[in-house]
């Protein structure tokens, strides 16, 4: 049988293991040296809990050498394992943090909304209070740019890589929003916006695909491609400019 997944587990599962084991023993054999002061194992089992954590209430206390030499092996030994399970509790809190800052966390979630790229379109809809949870998907930024809210993560990578929407969870997300690449040129940002829908439908044939486009030409290969909403912002932009250009004139 296989058991080389026992040593996935985290560390503070091991450590709480080995305290659990260690309390238990030397309670034991306190209670065999000392059945005067110890009469039971569980009493025995409490002062070696209490001597490893220093709180020291002096409830219960060794009278014999053997017992103090105990003790003193017990507050050597259990408080620096004590300590190292503190701190490990600590480590693993502030990885994990510094993870989800950096965008290295993956997203175990279901039912959100993916959105690949920052920019100021992005930005806006993340400040919408519309109850959608959203998974931030992009390269060019270093940090999660929204590290205090609670309903967006972020996710560090390159959207052409299913690798990187895995990660993101697309296969269990319920919509994705895919916007134009600002720092590239028009033709090129389409194209890797196409190229991105193409990664996204190969992880979730059905999955609502809402894309964003610079130019007119790439509309068919969008449609192609799978997608379910097509969103020209120029069009969009230049039709808003000439509607208000009508109304003032």
């Amino acid at each position: 049988m296989d058991w080389s997944w026992v040593w996935r587990w985290p560390r503070w599962f091991f450590l709480i293991i080995l305290i659990g084991v260690f309390v238990l023993l030397f309670g034991i054999a306190i209670h065999f040296i000392e059945p005067s002061t110890f009469p039971t194992v569980a009493e025995g089992a409490w002062w070696v809990l209490i001597t490893i954590s220093t709180v020291g209430y002096g409830d219960y206390a060794p009278t014999t050498a053997a017992g103090r030499w105990m003790a003193a092996f017990i507050l050597l030994f259990g408080a620096g394992v004590i300590s190292s399970f503190f701190f490990t509790i600590a480590s693993t809190a502030f990885t994990r943090h510094q993870k989800f800052y950096e965008g290295k966390q993956d997203y175990k979630g279901s039912g959100h909304v993916v959105i690949i790229g920052w920019n100021a379109r992005t930005s806006w809809l993340l400040d919408q209070d519309d109850g959608f949870s959203y998974v931030l998907v992009d390269e060019s930024i270093e940090y999660h740019p929204r590290f205090e809210s609670d309903f967006c993560q972020f996710i560090k990578g390159k959207a052409i890589h299913p690798s990187t929407l895995q990660r993101a969870s697309v296969d269990r997300a319920s919509a994705v929003i895919i916007t134009a690449n600002q720092h590239l040129d028009e033709e090129t940002a389409d194209a890797q916006t196409i190229l991105t829908l193409l990664t996204v439908r190969g992880l979730h044939p059905t999955i609502p695909c809402i894309v964003e486009l610079l130019t007119h030409e790439q509309i068919a290969s969008a449609k192609k491609a799978g997608a379910t909403s097509i969103i020209e912002s120029h069009y969009t932009v230049g039709n808003a400019l000439h509607q208000s250009l009508i109304t003032y004139s």
